[in-house]
This record gives C-alpha cells, structure tokens and sequence, in this order.
C-alpha cells in the first residue's frame, strides 16, 4: 500500500503534462500603422479552426491554444513578435503573418529556429523565393495575381495603364509583377507605376498629374489603411473610376468588412480581384466556417477569415499525421499535405521560386 501511495504524485504529474495545451503563435498586426481590419479578420478565422478542433477532442488529444502577438505591421515588430512567442511562449508552431515586408523579417526567425510557420496573409514572391523549408503559404501569391491582371487588361484592350503601389515588398513586387507578365502578353501596352508611402495620408500630389493626362485604368496595390485613402482621393478628384478611367483594385479591398464605411462612393463601379465572393464555390467545411462566422458576427465572412482558418487546419493535420509536435516531423508532413480546407484542396508545390511550399490553385476572380 505504502508504495503504491509513493508513486501516485508521479503518475498524477505524468497525466498533467500529456495534457498541457498545443500552443500556436500567431503574430498580427492589431495596431498601426498595420492593417488592423486584416489583422481581426484572420484572427477570426484562426480562433475558429482552434475552436472546431478542441470541439473534435484538439490535436493528439491535446487542446489547441493560440498565442497572439500583436505585430503593428512594422518588420521589426513582428521579428521581436516570432522571437518571443518561440523562445519564450514555446509555441510549437507559427500560423499567422499580414503585410509581406514583415513576413519577410518572421521568417528568417522561423528558419532560424527550425519552427514550422504557416503564411495566412503575405502575397509577395520573394517569401517563397527565399526556399525556407519550414515556410508553407495557403495565400494566394503575387505572380498569380500579376498574371491574371495582365490577361485581363489585355482582354480589355487597354494601352495606357498606371498603377500606384505601396512601398513594401507585397507593392513593389506586384508592381514589377505586373510589368514583366504586361511586356509578355501584351507588349503594346504603355504601363507605369508609381511607389507610394502607405503610412501617408495624403496622395495628391501624385494623383494630380493623372487629370491631365488621364489613362485607361489606374491600378490600386495598397492594404489599409492607404489603400481606402487612396480610393477615395482618386474618387474625389474626378479620376477614377469615371467615364474614361477603370479602376481595378488587386489588393481584394472589396472584402473587407469594413470596406464600404471607409470608402462609401468612391468604391462604386472599382473593378476588384476577389480571393473570396459569395457567390464562390466552397467546400463542406468552407460552408460550415461561413455559416458559423456569418451567425457569430452577424456578417458575411471575408477572404482573410477563411485564410486564417485554413493556415491552422492545414497544420493541425500535419501535426496529427506527424504523430508528434516534433518541428521535423511536422514540416515534412507538411510537404506531403493534400488536405480538403474551406476553399478546395490544399497542397504545397516544391519546386524552387515563387512557388515553392506554395497552394498554387487558390481559387480568385476579378
């Protein structure tokens, strides 16, 4: 009897820790100058896949739990943010990112520490470009975007186009982006694109000369809150859209939540690249996200709420096939992934460049 008593706190310490939670980090940015509205927006999504795990008995039998670390949409916020939540949160994971310049800053700590990061917002080819093993992307990319912008111009018969972009690696980028696939597949066409500070409050200046010399279409490549300023400043001086400009948006503004109260008139008649419209096909599971976003909130889900729960789902799966947590395992399952998420099925491409641990067909339309 007397040994049986000794031994009981071990094995009541045991059981304890077979319990403790599956901790997630997940940076994003929830202050300025970051995209607060992107930044709620996966939240949401993130929180739900948590919930409908733990619903299902968690991962390994382990509850999921989410770690949030608030990025500001500053690179070197969100370095410090994956540095924290890794060495002192000890999450086993990263699933999180919004705005591809501090992507860019995460990753190299992900790499560094060999922890396996799930992209749920950064579009810009040089993450993928970068052939980090532990980074996997269920967000669509930017050659994907630049390509289908090309071809629709190009359908459109345009000659004369101007885009404005912000001054990050997801804006530049796309920007170049689209010149190369432009000079490809419609080499008549006269495009420019001007780099725009997206912690600015007034562009103006560099919309002015547009009235003057007005071109066919002005493309929009800035996330929130620049890009709603820029709209609307392009709305308010007459430029577009207007009887003798389109205006196409390739950041999918359109989306957002909060999108008609901070544009209103100004987003009438703007042509925009939609990751997710109602009228999509979804799958089973994506059906059922919507179905309990919309009864939650009140409110259609956007795009960036199903990337944040596809990010968290596609690791779990990974992590239940893995059979551990172990950071090896779980990247290699990872890899092999083909795995049914609200918007189709996801698998990761490995070949080297914009590609690489990419979800090639993510679904869009403009």
């Amino acid at each position: 009897m007397l040994i049986s008593l000794l031994f009981l706190p071990l094995a009541s310490t045991g059981q304890v820790r077979a319990a403790e939670p599956i901790l997630i980090g997940v940076p994003l940015p929830f202050s300025p100058p970051g995209s607060i509205s992107q930044g709620n927006e996966a939240k949401a999504g993130l929180e739900l896949a948590a919930e409908m795990l733990n619903e299902q008995g968690g991962i390994l039998g382990r509850e999921v739990k989410l770690v949030f670390e608030d990025t500001l949409g500053i690179p070197e916020r969100g370095r410090a943010a994956v540095e924290k939540l890794i060495t002192k949160e000890k999450v086993v994971a990263i699933a999180g990112g919004n705005h591809s310049s501090v992507c860019m800053a995460m990753v190299e700590v992900a790499h560094r520490y060999n922890v396996p990061f799930v992209n749920v917002n950064c579009w810009a080819d040089a993450i993928r470009e970068k052939g980090y093993a532990q980074v996997f992307n269920t967000a669509v990319f930017n050659s994907r975007l630049a390509m289908a912008g090309a071809d629709f111009i190009k359908g459109l018969g345009l000659k004369n186009v101007v885009a404005f972009a912000e001054n990050t690696d997801f804006g530049i980028g796309l920007a170049k982006n689209l010149e190369t696939f432009l000079k490809e597949k419609a080499p008549a066409v006269n495009y420019r694109y001007n780099v725009l500070d997206r912690e600015a409050k007034d562009f103006t200046p560099a919309l002015l000369p547009l009235r003057q010399n007005r071109p066919e279409m002005v493309i929009t490549i800035l996330d929130p809150p620049a890009g709603y300023i820029l709209i609307n400043q392009l709305y308010e001086l007459g430029i577009a859209p207007s009887r003798q400009t389109w205006l196409l948006d390739v950041d999918a503004l359109a989306e957002l939540p909060d999108f008609w109260d901070n544009v209103g008139e100004g987003g009438k008649y703007l042509l925009g690249v939609a990751l997710f419209h109602p009228r999509m096909e979804l799958t089973a599971l994506g059906k059922t996200v919507r179905e309990r976003h919309t009864k939650r909130t009140g409110r259609e889900a956007s795009r960036v709420v199903f990337q944040g729960f596809d990010a968290l789902w596609v690791l779990a799966d990974a992590i239940k096939r893995a059979g551990s947590t172990d950071a090896q395992a779980v990247i290699t399952a990872l890899e092999q992934s083909k795995l049914e998420s609200t918007r189709g099925t996801i698998a990761f491409d490995r070949k080297p460049g914009a590609t690489f641990h990419q979800w090639v067909e993510v679904p869009f339309a403009i």
